[in-house]
């Protein structure tokens, strides 16, 4: 909090002289910065005013008075309404940070640049029209409106950094996908280059050959994964689209199936947890041969020699001939932090070589499990007989999980009626408290993940503030709220 603060004061300071408003939007200073850049792998922006609107901070009492008196002064110098922008340089650091992180936002009035530093004890450098300041990883520069602030780790030369990214926003305006990205509406949105990620990685794909790594080139040029996070009255939702080249469609491997006929193999139960996967196996067999010719090889090494010889028994198309592509698995009941989970039910389609295979797999499952079937269909098996499939009996999922086992994958954590009593969370943990339950799916086009809370009544980012407050509160036991 206090390196926030500390930054936060720093850029109130340094955007007060911004001036000389110019007639580019900031979106378009930052889809100039993108066009053609190949290093940026992600991509977006904050829509500020909505997140702040929806954390209804004014209503906190105290604390919400003191935010709401930083942010007008933060207001006064910064356009919250065009929101902020970001952009991520690769490649990715060891630590999954970006090399270089950039931060778009404009400014709104012009008092005077040095008074303020003098004032703060800054020491702002002058270079031509562009003001800018450094602290430690950190720099930012001003010019008209526009400001740029830069995060990158270790030594760099910021003044140079700053001039370049200043060049780059008065280049033309990205056009088709990017420029679909960066006009998408949503709390956050965020644009991942598949492209840029493959340009500035460092992984196996670079040990192909020159035909392959042209063949990946052309799969992910001018693809892009579009992600947005909502934050609406009970839920909050974020989800995917994969805007994708033809030639990489072409090779995606997830299956649909409307009917759901998964749930009809795992038994009977009311689930609290469920997860479903449903693959093109021989697609899938065919992209790992092609652009990780080792993933299999390697996986049969780390896994022991029976699972190597089961990959070479299957044949040239060892995935689908030991596998259908379809996998599902429920918990049934609900856990508790001193019994452990309850019991499960899963199931694995088999393909036409798969029974020995599974056959094998039912001894040593038959010592944990109450319930093990093997036919040539699939492999299922339950911890409690109880659950196992009986006349008239089947499985009751909720209302809320009625896409599960439809999509390519489908999962859900259901918390309703459930007795948390007896887990200790602690801090942010306590979120779970407000959580009625969690659904995801996904497919060849995207994916989408709902959080649903118990009060629908009310956002959700309101519901997770206000419960944050009340445990910073308990924290430091002295604030009196």
């Amino acid at each position: 909090m206090k390196n926030l603060f500390s930054f936060l004061a720093l850029v109130l300071i340094l955007v007060s002289c911004g001036g000389n408003k110019t007639n580019r939007e900031l979106n378009e200073y930052v889809s100039a910065f993108l066009k053609d850049n190949k290093k940026v792998i992600a991509f977006g922006k904050i829509n500020m005013e909505s997140v702040l609107d929806k954390a209804d901070y004014k209503k906190i009492p105290k604390l919400g008075v003191i935010v709401n008196k930083y942010l007008n002064e933060l207001n006064s110098s910064i356009n919250i309404e065009t929101g902020i922008y970001f952009a991520l340089e690769g490649p990715l650091l060891e630590d999954g940070t970006p090399e270089t992180t950039y931060a778009f936002f404009e400014a709104v009035n012009a008092d005077s640049l040095v008074q303020k530093l003098t004032q703060q004890g800054f020491d702002p450098e002058i270079d031509g029209d562009l003001q800018f300041i450094e602290s430690g990883d950190v720099s930012l520069g001003v010019k008209n409106n526009l400001c740029v602030l830069i995060i990158k780790k270790g030594e760099y030369d910021a003044k140079n950094m700053l001039i370049e990214s200043f060049e780059k926003v008065k280049n033309d305006e990205s056009e088709g996908k990017v420029d679909a990205i960066l006009h998408e509406e949503a709390d956050l949105v965020m644009g991942l280059s598949m492209e840029n990620m493959y340009l500035t990685s460092n992984t196996d794909l670079a040990k192909l050959t020159k035909e392959k790594q042209e063949k990946v080139q052309e799969m992910v040029q001018d693809s892009y994964i579009l992600s947005t996070l909502d934050f609406e009255k009970g839920q909050t939702i974020f989800e995917s689209k994969n805007l994708f080249s033809t030639v990489l469609n072409e090779k995606m491997f997830l299956k649909e199936d409307g009917s759901a006929s998964i749930i009809s193999k795992l038994g009977t139960g009311a689930p609290t947890i469920g997860f479903s996967m449903n693959m093109d196996m021989k697609k899938l067999q065919g992209f790992l041969e092609e652009y990780s010719p080792n993933t299999l090889k390697d996986l049969g090494d780390k896994a022991g020699g029976a699972v190597s010889f089961l990959l070479a028994s299957g044949g040239e198309d060892a995935l689908s001939n030991l596998f259908s592509g379809e996998i599902g698995a429920v918990m049934v009941g609900a856990p508790n932090a001193y019994e452990g989970l309850s019991d499960f039910n899963f199931f694995v389609g088999l393909g036409k070589q798969g029974k020995m295979m599974a056959d094998q797999a039912k001894m040593f499952l038959s010592m944990g499990m109450d319930d093990v079937y093997v036919d040539a269909k699939g492999l299922s098996a339950y911890s409690n007989k109880e659950f196992a499939p009986s006349a008239g009996r089947k499985l009751s999922i909720s209302k809320d999980f009625e896409n599960f086992g439809k999509k390519g994958i489908t999962a859900f954590v259901n918390l309703e009626g459930v007795d948390l009593s007896s887990f200790e969370f602690e801090n942010e943990q306590k979120i779970i408290y407000l959580i009625k339950n969690i659904s995801f799916e996904m497919n060849n086009t995207g994916s989408k993940l709902v959080i649903t809370a118990k009060d629908d009544s009310e956002n959700m980012l309101k519901q997770s503030v206000d419960l944050m407050v009340e445990v910073l509160a308990d924290k430091i036991g002295t604030l009196v709220l």
